[in-house]
């Protein structure tokens, strides 16, 4: 199986890291700038399934017992997802990311069916 996963990207908020309205939160947006109105990378991910059937009786095929075995793969294009930007102005770190999403990840997986 495939699975296909595309996203435009999360908004974030512009704030000026001061507390400019003197509201005890230092969490103020610059005059005239809206809540979310910045917006991070889209994000891309493709996730791939192989499994194939054993079947331990030859000639029950579908009614007897049988073994799956599986390889899942998560985000196989290893595709950087970034998220949790940081949104203040008085940051050095104001519109990069502080994380991102898992990288590829394989899974194997065997089930038994009696």
């Amino acid at each position: 199986g495939m699975g296909l996963f595309l996203n435009s990207g999360e908004p974030y908020s512009m704030t000026t890291g001061r507390d400019d309205n003197h509201d005890g939160l230092a969490s103020d947006r610059p005059p005239g700038v809206h809540r979310n109105s910045l917006q991070g990378p889209g994000y891309a991910q493709l996730d791939l399934r192989w499994s194939r059937d054993f079947y331990l009786v030859r000639s029950k095929k579908d009614k007897g017992p049988a073994a799956t075995l599986a390889l899942d793969g998560f985000n196989v294009m290893n595709h950087v997802n970034y998220v949790g930007f940081i949104g203040n102005l008085s940051s050095p770190f104001f519109g990069k990311a502080v994380g991102a999403r898992p990288p590829r990840r394989l899974q194997l997986s065997a089930r038994f069916k009696f």
